[in-house]
């Protein structure tokens, strides 16, 4: 049987203050973006896991369900180095109600659900992510598919470089995924 192989995936979150200038800027560096499109994920964790879902280190997996328009996605990630650093499986799956029940019937709990609007483009070598996030705001996202033993922090300074062109620095930078930090938002909201 043959199927589609994991991909390491390393990638830079920025908080971006206006997204229509960004796109314009990456536009004429020769960044191409498609049309936008919505993005809803349910994001799970194990719920057997002793730590919290917040706290994430090397070696723990999340599992995603997302909708998009015309399809749905189940995406498993297991963390490496750090959050932005991840080993990824993805496929299509035709019933997302089916997939749910699995995942809770396995263990897995739904932790947050993470609605966006997204813009991709491709500048050189680079996937670019122009991501306006409910309850977070706007975010570019760079990132890049690596070999498995890829140095983790020459890729990041190698993304961070391509980002200084448009007035990025490290400062700038959002190192937990949109579902850490909604999750965090969430539960300090549940906490007063």
């Amino acid at each position: 049987m043959d199927y589609k192989s994991s991909v390491r995936e390393i990638e830079i979150k920025l908080k971006v203050k206006d997204l229509d200038e960004l796109e314009k800027k990456m536009s004429e560096a020769g960044c191409v973006f498609g049309e936008s499109f919505k993005q809803h994920d349910v994001i799970y964790s194990d719920k057997n896991n002793s730590r919290k879902f917040d706290e994430p280190i090397e070696g723990d997996v999340s599992v995603r369900i997302r909708y998009e328009e015309n399809s749905v996605k189940l995406t498993l990630k297991q963390q490496r180095s750090y959050q932005m650093d991840c080993i990824e499986y993805e496929t299509e799956i035709k019933d997302p109600k089916v997939f749910d029940g699995m995942l809770k019937v396995l263990g897995w709990i739904p932790e947050c659900e993470v609605c966006k609007t997204r813009k991709k483009g491709k500048l050189g070598d680079y996937e670019a992510s122009l991501d306006n996030v409910e309850k977070l705001g706007s975010f570019v996202e760079l990132e890049m598919i690596t070999d498995d033993d890829a140095d983790p922090q020459k890729a990041r300074e190698e993304l961070f470089k391509v980002m200084q062109q448009f007035g990025f620095s490290e400062a700038d930078e959002e190192t937990d995924g949109y579902d850490i930090q909604i999750y965090k938002l969430e539960n300090k909201k549940s906490k007063k």
